[in-house]
């Protein structure tokens, strides 16, 4: 049977479509415009998507032909008329600009031909060029696999790697990388014949879902998990909720809920007839819309219904959502069949109300939006035919345009788009896949992770057989039943056995060595192979000769330097990325002070995307900025700036000791927009090392700023009643921000038509990005440019690009300057060294620099003196201890004078003592020392480095007339001596952060810091300004000009703060800080559920408010959000590899003193987000489902809001009582002075001895048996409040000796028990 369709190509029914007479279906007039008259009839193909009606057999037959169809797949809207009929009027001439009247079907044969397909070829493959000013064209159009048999059912690009997923009809999926489409694997995971009704993309692969399974695949194609049940019949849809939990749902009505970590089904969902057709959701709702015409609105958490929107009187055949937006397509029901709705339905979710529909010329079937500047959206008809809408309501010539794939008279049956909105996917029922871009080089994500291509096989290199170089090692071995003689084996008079000579010992492993004893350790740089020893071809004075005639080359010393420049260059040591070795211990045995010996604190990296603490230690050492961070507090349970001057108090109250940014990357994590950017790493991700940290930490650094202006500026009651979309000014009166009074910077964006029509925009900027000159390599060369020059023409730039002219009505180059109109206090700016050719730019100019030094001379130099350093070095004889009293004849000492002014001072030339009555070295004896250590001559080597450098020390800045006027100052000198005026604005360099190419170990960031008086005086207690190293907890001294200096060989820059010489006297620089004892009142608890007999705590009294020196007992439950990674070696040596990540989930405080003294007044558990992979019931006493809101009984709060309590007690000079507080103040990332620390732990402790538990420690002192079962943490606290008086007892009743003997006999009993207290 044959049905008439709007191409006029038969169609058979479509067997998921609702049943109905087929009769009965009519068409309505096309002259009537209104929601219930839609002017055409659907139009689905064979296998059109399960919420489609089925086809209208006595529709009126559309015409097969469109003479106003371009080959390009466009249709032209000649003058922008519709006549109701279905055609579009034409001009006055009857063709458009490049329509060639000779041609019958309008179309191009310039360079084209038809494949046996029927597909149209041009010049470079599958695609046609775009017509007019369109914005998107199609790029290529290919026959998928097994399109000959089957149809593609459904497409969508992957949102994590660079790939376009298809799946058809018969079952099998392939997926296609890059914009050339290059098919990337093919495979089928479901039965053939069985369609394939959508993939979904995830981290670790991609989820198929069919009829009656779901299968998760690898992107290779192997099998993760299988799933399949009772409850999974007539499936249509899924959806990601968050990346573990997944909803399938249906024609029926049920909808599945399916944990991703398991594999399994944890829950059935009641929807009620006729089910789930198509699933969205928001940060609200989850969206679900089913084939009655309605779209219903469920909470995320519950699933209960909100609100159901009555879209269609027919069926629902798609939707889609962005912001507070919900657009529908779908059908009516006229006349007792259905009918396409030429009408989107608009609703606005803020409201729950409808806004006015939006008629289209095109029947449409599928719907996306396109969340670019403006909100638009994509509507695709069956017939292949696609409008992009403005539902602004902005009428412009691209969204009255029709575009038209070439399906060959083919359904269209998927649709998707890129997160990256630069490119469209569709799918028909011929087996073709047709891709269109707005460009030609076209990424589908912002941020995609790198896709693993499979490894080509490594072939043996071609040997000559007169080298005598090549290693043995590279031919592989015979056959063992291989018998005779080899080539190899020569006779014994023709051989002679000599010992090789030991190879010079490489300079990279003197530099880094560390004498122990007579015993040298140096890490290996790993540039030779194991167990080989190359042959030197000048030790054989052999020559091989050249392929061209004449000519002669020396082969490499090293078959590994073949094909590749020499390695002359080494990251210094401090440099280096540095990691924290764990013993069983854990963290409390590693040496943090071998790396720190200042009085700033470092920041560990152990804690997921720790990559960017070199910019946290940045934006603390801006004293305006960490002053703003400390004052800030607000309700919001995540946010960055309260975090933010959390961690700025810690190190500021640290001296020295290391902390963690364990809570800021807690919220960070949770932050949508950070997601979104990439900025949040897995574990896979930063253990790979593959991460270009580079540009990960300048977009970090755009967004952080933002974010902290956005958390300290206050809501504004006007913009909640302006209209989405517009654009207002402002008020005034409204005071700026702290981050915006230092960072941001008014320009003015003005664009000039050619017409001469010119509009303006008022914006701020907060961070600045480099824009390198565009010429070639030749011209880089060149030509030198300064600094000032490249900066100048990055934050005032001109460019001449294609808009929209409202006068001209079309697009027209248009010139687009950008004009400061005042100077930031701060000027932040992100290098952008992200291309090769920028790379080299800044390379070549620090070449051109005078008296710089290639780096690889450098080296060269360093080693060349690093061997006459080794070949004429002399062991020096030391003194003889007994002098000249010896009596050993073959004494190898030496038996000089010994008075003790020819005795070496042991701290050599460091020595500062004036009265020192040892020998020093004079100037002109260490003038006169030939021989220099290898760590001598790459400080020297570095010093010739820092001659010259391209970055400024210093500018001077200055807006005059709207121009900007950008000076440098090359040296520091400069900027000191440069006196502050009205007219000029001097910034002087204040910090840079690098990236570090380390190709072993993924390179790192460190951060060249200038640390102010205000610092140093907090510090150390003097007034000073010194340069710091940053790398992570490694903080270290360094030259000023280390921080403009980059080899660029291994040191690239990445971002740059250069601040105003006054910038404290122009800012607040007073820490205002807002935690007062309203943190302490009684609040109400996250969970409905508790009850006021569970409450397990009585909150303090007025009187009862803390004072410096009270007293309090602490103790605090934990539960593991990751285990600990570990590694066990063949010796059975076990060494951890990764620390497991633990999470404060309840912290109890109870009174020390007075009349309820042992009465908890904070009893909180703390409520999280993150998954939890152990409850530790058995040492913390937590509960699955204490922790949730929804369930829990207990009191819960956010971690925020107990943080806040903790500090106001150690703000207010609080002593706090506990058993082993440094790991619970570690885990809850709270710093506390040591002399408010009463730790049990320590009091019952001798040296050199294990630390003694509390349970043993109850049962020996006080008689008490705790901890039985689970642990309590009252029961704890209240245990070491009691240790605490015991303690003061047994040491006012002793003497310092009988206690010493009374741990001593707690230790004997201890090692009896088992360290345990015995069972009764």
């Amino acid at each position: 049977m044959e049905f008439n369709t709007s191409t006029g190509g038969g169609m058979p029914p479509n067997p998921y479509a609702p049943h109905f007479s087929p009769a009965t279906a009519t068409t309505t007039s096309a002259s009537t415009f209104s929601p219930d008259a839609p002017p055409f009839a659907p139009s689905p193909g064979p296998h059109a998507p399960p919420f489609a009606p089925s086809p209208v057999p006595h529709a009126p037959q559309q015409p097969q032909h469109h003479p106003e169809i371009f080959v390009d797949g466009h249709v032209p809207i000649l003058d922008g008329s519709f006549n109701g009929s279905g055609d579009y009027g034409h001009n006055s001439s009857g063709f458009e600009e490049g329509f060639h009247p000779s041609d019958p079907n309008g179309q191009h044969h310039s360079g084209q031909h038809q494949d046996q397909h029927g597909i149209m070829h041009s010049g470079r493959g599958i695609s046609n060029p775009p017509v007019g000013n369109e914005e998107y064209h199609e790029l290529h159009t290919i026959v998928a696999d097994g399109g000959d048999r089957y149809g593609v059912s459904a497409v969508a690009f992957d949102l994590h790697q660079e790939l376009l997923w298809m799946g058809n009809q018969g079952g099998h999926v392939t997926s296609y990388y890059g914009p050339g489409m290059q098919k990337y694997s093919s495979f089928q995971p479901l039965p053939v014949g069985t369609e394939m009704r959508q993939v979904l993309s995830i981290d670790n692969g991609v989820l198929l879902l069919g009829n009656n399974r779901m299968r998760c695949s690898e992107r290779g194609g192997l099998t993760i998990f299988d799933f399949s049940g009772e409850d999974m019949h007539d499936m249509q849809v899924m959806t990601l909720v968050d990346p573990t939990t997944l909803l399938i749902g249906g024609h029926q009505d049920k909808v599945i809920e399916f944990d991703l970590n398991s594999g399994q089904q944890v829950n059935l969902l009641e929807v009620g007839d006729p089910g789930v057709a198509i699933f969205r959701h928001t940060n609200r709702f989850i969206c679900c819309g089913d084939t009655s015409g309605q779209v219903t609105l469920r909470d995320m958490n519950t699933f209960k219904v909100e609100h159901i929107l009555k879209a269609h009187s027919g069926s629902l055949s798609d939707f889609d959502v962005h912001g507070n937006l919900l657009v529908t397509a779908g059908f009516s029901t006229r006349r007792g069949s259905l009918a396409v709705d030429r009408f989107l339905m608009i609703y606005d979710l803020r409201v729950m109300r409808a806004m006015a529909p939006m008629q289209l010329s095109i029947d449409p079937m599928f719907l996306r939006f396109v969340p670019t500047y403006t909100p638009r959206i994509v509507a695709v008809s069956q017939a292949g035919q696609f409008q992009i809408l403005d539902l602004a309501g902005v009428m412009t010539p691209a969204s009255m345009a029709i575009h038209q794939l070439n399906t060959h008279g083919h359904m269209c049956m998927g649709f998707d788009i890129s997160t990256s909105c630069e490119a469209f996917s569709f799918g028909d029922n011929g087996g073709l896949l047709h891709l269109w871009t707005d460009r030609e080089e076209v990424l589908y994500n912002n941020y995609s992770h790198p896709t693993e291509f499979a490894d080509h096989p490594e072939h043996l290199p071609a040997m000559s057989i007169v080298d005598p170089l090549t290693p043995l090692a590279s031919i592989p071995m015979l056959y063992e039943n291989c018998h005779g003689p080899l080539l190899s084996d020569w006779p014994e008079d023709c051989m002679k056995y000599v010992k090789r000579r030991m190879p010079p010992i490489d300079p990279e492993i003197l530099a880094s060595m560390k004498v122990v004893q007579f015993i040298g350790y140096a890490p290996n740089p790993r540039v030779k192979k194991r167990n080989q020893v190359p042959y030197r071809a000048k030790d054989l004075a052999i020559t091989i000769p050249a392929t061209s005639p004449g000519a002669t080359s020396t082969v490499p010393e090293s078959p590994g330097a073949r094909g590749e420049s020499p390695r002359w260059y080494m990251v210094p040591k401090r440099y280096r990325k540095v990691e924290i070795k764990y013993t069983k211990l854990g963290v409390d045995s590693f040496d943090f002070r071998h790396y720190n010996r200042t009085n700033f604190a470092g920041l560990e990296t152990n804690i997921p995307n720790s990559y960017c603490n070199a910019m946290l230690q940045v934006l603390y050492f801006i004293e305006p900025l960490r002053c703003a961070a400390q004052s800030h507090l607000c309700e919001k349970e995540f946010c960055l700036t309260c975090e933010l001057g959390f961690l700025f108090h810690m190190l500021d109250m640290s001296k020295g000791e290391n902390c963690q940014a364990s809570n800021f990357l807690r919220a960070f994590r949770t932050i949508p927009e950070a997601s979104a950017l990439g900025l949040v790493l897995g574990d896979q991700e930063e253990a790979t090392g593959k991460v270009n940290l580079g540009r990960l930490i300048q977009s970090w650094n755009r967004f952080i700023v933002q974010q902290v202006h956005q958390d300290i500026q206050e809501p504004k009651e006007e913009d909640s009643e302006k209209k989405e979309g517009e654009e207002t000014e402002p008020p005034k009166e409204v005071e700026k921000t702290p981050i915006e009074k230092m960072f941001s910077s008014e320009v003015t964006i003005s664009s000039k038509c050619r017409c001469g029509k010119e509009t303006t925009k008022e914006t701020n900027s907060m961070v600045y990005g480099l824009n390198y000159p565009d010429i070639s390599d030749s011209e880089i060369k060149k030509k030198q440019y300064a600094f000032t020059e490249v900066l100048k023409s990055s934050m005032s730039s001109e460019q001449v690009t294609h808009a929209w002219c409202e006068d001209c009505n079309r697009y027209q180059p248009t010139t687009q300057s950008r004009k400061l109109k005042s100077l930031p206090d701060i000027l932040a700016i992100n290098c952008h060294l992200d291309s090769e050719r920028d790379l080299l730019f800044w390379k070549t100019q620090e070449e051109k620099m005078p008296n710089f030094v290639p780096w690889d001379q450098i080296m060269k130099q360093k080693e060349e003196n690093s061997s006459k350093a080794s070949s004429s070095q002399t062991r020096t004889v030391r003194p003889c201890r007994y002098g000249s009293h010896c009596t050993r004849s073959d004494c190898k000492f030496s038996h000089g004078p010994q008075d003790k002014e020819q005795t070496p001072c042991r701290y050599g030339d460091m020595c500062t003592r004036a009265d020192c009555k040892f020998s020093h070295r004079s100037t002109a004896e260490k003038q006169q020392a030939t021989v220099l250590s290898s760590a001598e001559i790459l400080e020297m080597s570095l010093q010739e480095e820092a001659q010259a450098h391209w970055l400024p020390c210093g500018l001077k800045m200055a807006l005059s007339d709207g121009e900007l006027k950008i000076e440098g100052l090359p040296e520091m000198e400069d900027v000191e001596k440069e006196k502050l005026s009205e007219e000029w604005a001097v910034y002087e360099l204040t910090s840079s952060v690098c990236h570090v190419q380390e190709s072993r170990l993924g390179g790192n960031l460190v951060a060249h810091i200038k640390a102010g008086i205000p610092y140093h005086k907090r510090k150390e207690g003097i007034t000073a300004t010194q340069w710091y190293l940053v790398n992570d907890f490694a903080i270290a001294p360094m030259d000023k000009l280390d921080a403009v200096q980059f080899g660029m060989a291994w040191k690239v820059p990445c971002v740059l703060y250069f601040s105003r010489k006054d910038l404290n006297k122009r800012h607040d620089c007073q820490i205002h800080n807002p935690i007062s004892e309203k943190v302490l009142f009684p609040e109400a608890s996250l969970s409905s559920r508790v009850l006021k007999r569970h409450i397990t705590f009585q909150p303090l009294a007025a009187e009862e408010m803390p004072k410096e020196g009270d007293l309090v007992a602490l103790d605090a439950e934990f539960v593991t959000l990751n285990q600990e990674e570990a590694e066990l070696h063949s010796d059975g040596t076990r060494s951890t590899i990764k620390p497991s990540h633990m999470s404060v989930a309840r912290i109890t405080v109870i009174r020390g003193q007075g009349p309820q003294e042992g009465t908890p007044f904070i009893d909180d558990y703390i409520s999280t987000q993150e998954q939890v992979v152990d409850y530790l019931t058995k040492f913390s006493g937590i509960k699955p489902g204490d922790l949730d809101a929804n369930i829990s009984s207990k009191h819960l709060t956010t971690l925020k809001s107990t943080y806040l309590k903790l500090r106001y007690l150690i703000d207010k000079g609080v002593k706090m009582v506990g058993h082993g507080l440094k790991k619970d103040f570690r885990v809850i990332n709270l710093f506390v002075p040591k002399d408010q620390i009463v730790d049990t732990v320590l009091l019952f402790h001798l040296t050199n001895k294990r630390m003694m538990s509390l349970r043993f420690l109850a049962w020996y002192f006080l008689k008490l048996r705790i901890q039985s079962d689970t642990h309590d943490s009252i029961e704890d606290a209240r245990t070491a409040l009691q240790l605490h008086k015991k303690f003061k007892q047994l040491k006012d009743e002793q003497e310092p000796d009988e206690f010493h003997k009374t741990l001593r006999k707690m230790y004997e009993e201890g090692r009896k028990v088992g360290w345990k207290p015995p069972d009764e």
